[in-house]
């Protein structure tokens, strides 16, 4: 005998109406979600990405617009632990974000070295440089990245200096992100130009926080180098930021102590670092909008 197949009840036309109305509904909904997004992310005031003191990228990474300046200028002193050899280095600054996704910086240095043992000192003046290009924004996720070429005169960086890779040209690939009140910063680069210790190769590694959850009153950060050039790789530094703005000054202010680990007791090894920044107009924008 021939069983008979059976087949599931059809669902009432009330019912069916009902689930067409409820999946039109979550649909409706995705998309006014997705729409006001959207719309968020084009009106809000996006604030821009804070920098680490030593490894600041060429012109702003997160830059979508040309023609925004920036000045700065830095005093870095650093010591050994004994036979009293220093090193005082002086430089401004100038960036320009050429075009949307190209840009430039230019920095006239100045650095006075005194060796170990206090036998007489050394001046030298030099010149640096370096092109940055934007390689990806994604805005809503606050992700970017840059390819940096720098380059500096040889004789223009004392025998430690935190803010320099160890030889006098470094191709850098640099990368940050936003995570709500964290910024993370990151840099893989090649160097070239003279002898190196172990690689010709660097990575550094920052993380930012607002000293309060907005960041009105600036950032910590602590900053991580390893530097496979130098003798002595490994540098860290506890940083803080700060803006001058509450005192209607359009500056930023910034200190870094450098530590190089590992060094020599008569190598130039701890210090700080100290930079003073011109707020761009886009930077002033969001501190206003900010109070």
């Amino acid at each position: 005998m021939k069983k008979e197949r059976k087949y599931p009840a059809a669902l009432p036309r009330s019912n069916r109406a009902r689930t067409h109305h409820l999946l039109s509904l979550l649909i409706a909904t995705e998309l006014l979600g997705l729409a006001r997004a959207v719309a968020a992310t084009e009106s809000e005031p996006r604030a821009p990405l804070p920098e680490s003191i030593l490894t600041e990228s060429t012109t702003d990474i997160d830059a979508d617009e040309a023609g925004e300046l920036e000045f700065e200028a830095n005093l870095t002193r650093v010591g050994a632990r004994t036979g009293g050899a220093f090193a005082t280095l002086a430089s401004v600054e100038l960036e320009w974000r050429v075009l949307r996704r190209l840009g430039l910086r230019l920095e006239p240095a100045y650095a006075h070295s005194t060796p170990s043992g206090g036998t007489r000192g050394r001046d030298a003046f030099g010149l640096g440089g370096a092109i940055a290009f934007g390689l990806w924004h994604d805005f809503p996720r606050d992700q970017h990245l840059q390819l940096e070429l720098r380059g500096r005169t040889t004789d223009s960086s004392p025998e430690f200096d935190p803010g320099e890779s160890e030889l006098p040209a470094a191709l850098d690939l640099v990368g940050a992100q936003r995570f709500g009140r964290f910024t993370l910063r990151a840099t893989v680069g090649a160097e070239a130009g003279g002898h190196f210790a172990h690689a010709p190769v660097h990575t550094d590694l920052c993380v930012l926080s607002g000293i309060v959850r907005d960041a009105r009153f600036g950032y910590l950060a602590l900053e991580l180098r390893a530097d496979w050039a130098s003798p002595a790789p490994l540098v860290f530094a506890p940083e803080v930021i700060s803006d001058l703005v509450p005192i209607a000054l359009p500056l930023r202010v910034g200190l870094a102590l450098p530590v190089n680990v590992g060094a020599s007791a008569s190598a130039p090894s701890y210090g700080l670092f100290l930079r003073m920044i011109v707020l761009t107009e886009r930077e002033q924008q969001s501190e206003d909008q900010g109070r």
